[in-house]
């Protein structure tokens, strides 16, 4: 990860120490163009570091309803026995061994585990042949 400091950081520290020189968050807004709730919110993380100005990924770590690793076992097995017969009779198989959830949530596991479908592989190859002619 990238430790550097940026931009960013160096504008809210120039921020953060006009608003605590002045004691005034509005004026401090008004002066660099920004709004009184976004001075604010980086007056409560500043601690008088400028890393605890670095802006932090919202994205969550894991998820509560996840689909978890032997249930993706379970769809990479099904699916490559039964994906022939179509999805639908991937979704009964897996509910025979105790897949719980929704057929929606299958496909999109499907597509997250980047599990082909055999007309998908035939495709790439006759553009892999297509390419190699075409050399």
């Amino acid at each position: 990860m990238n430790k550097s400091i940026t931009e960013g950081m160096k504008r809210r520290k120039q921020i953060i120490e006009y608003a605590i020189k002045e004691k005034n968050n509005a004026k401090a807004a008004r002066k660099y163009h920004v709004t009184r709730q976004y001075v604010h919110y980086w007056m409560k993380r500043y601690d008088g570091t400028i890393e605890s100005l670095r802006k932090e990924s919202t994205k969550p770590k894991s998820h509560p309803k996840e689909h978890t690793a032997e249930e993706q076992e379970k769809i990479k097995h099904c699916y490559r026995y039964h994906r022939h017969e179509g999805l639908a009779q991937v979704y009964r198989k897996l509910q025979e061994k105790g897949y719980t959830r929704c057929y929606d949530s299958m496909t999109r596991q499907i597509k997250k585990l980047k599990l082909k479908t055999i007309q998908e592989k035939k495709k790439l190859e006759k553009r892999r042949k297509k390419r190699k002619q075409v050399k």
